[in-house]
């Protein structure tokens, strides 16, 4: 099954265009990036994908029913700037808030959902500061914060808009390790990232964006130097060594089977 389904996904933000006639797939089950140039659509493909933004034209299915069946099955991890860090809330309330989709009406958080909020945390390595007040964090720690409120949300499907933007070489490893970790257990993951070099040694699946669907499917077919050039434009010569690279990771990734 396809955990995500666009066919011809038209956003426009007032006469601008945000995003064109987007038709693409990405299976379950894989660890998958969206890709492109700055303002090629990438974070409002993930806002379109959960209800964010309306879509002009166009079909969503997530996990195989319409984006508003899917919601608690689905958990949506924004970027740093979409949030108010001065909101007076602990870490383990904002993690608490991953359970919000698992609670009856006006039911408050049950023991199993403190006990699901802190293994999240621990999963983060943030358990020690549960108590502190969220925007005393540093930019890192954020992170890890609304990383542990995904999993506490015990998703099948996670869209995380630029989780690594800003962070610190040990958050990234925690954030990569967890994400390698939930493919694993069978989850998908869907990352909005910047790092070509990155995805291609840690991402199997791309979406290659540029307003349009420049190409999507396995990392080694979609992350050619030509498909790049055609999405970015210039720097050939970057271009070209991600492509090299993502050939060699492949190339050893294939012999170690």
């Amino acid at each position: 099954m396809m955990a995500i389904e666009c066919q011809d996904v038209t956003v426009f933000y007032g006469q601008r265009v945000a995003l064109w006639g987007v038709t693409c797939e990405i299976p379950s089950g894989c660890l998958a990036a969206i890709v492109g140039p700055n303002g090629a659509g990438k974070s409002t493909l993930l806002r379109a994908l959960v209800g964010l933004v309306p879509i002009r034209r166009g079909q969503i299915r997530l996990l195989g029913e319409v984006p508003e069946r899917a919601r608690r099955r689905v958990s949506y991890m924004p970027q740093r700037e979409r949030v108010d860090w001065d909101f007076p809330l602990t870490v383990l309330d904002v993690v608490l808030m991953g359970r919000y989709g698992h609670l009856k009406p006006f039911r408050r958080p049950q023991p199993q959902d403190y006990e699901r909020a802190w293994e999240a945390l621990r999963r983060v390595g943030l358990d020690p500061l549960a108590r502190r007040q969220l925007g005393e964090l540093s930019v890192g720690q954020q992170q890890r914060v609304f990383l542990a409120r995904a999993l506490a949300q015990d998703a099948e499907l996670y869209l995380m808009d630029e989780p690594f933007a800003g962070i610190d070489a040990a958050t990234e490893r925690v954030v990569l390790e967890t994400l390698v970790e939930l493919r694993q257990a069978g989850k998908t993951v869907v990352v909005v990232h910047h790092d070509l070099h990155v995805v291609a040694s840690h991402f199997e699946w791309v979406v290659l964006l540029n307003l349009r669907v420049v190409a999507a499917g396995p990392a080694e077919e979609v992350l050619t130097a030509s498909r790049l050039e055609q999405a970015y434009g210039g720097h050939s010569a970057l271009l070209g060594e991600v492509a090299r690279r993502v050939a060699a990771y492949r190339d050893i990734a294939g012999r170690g089977r």
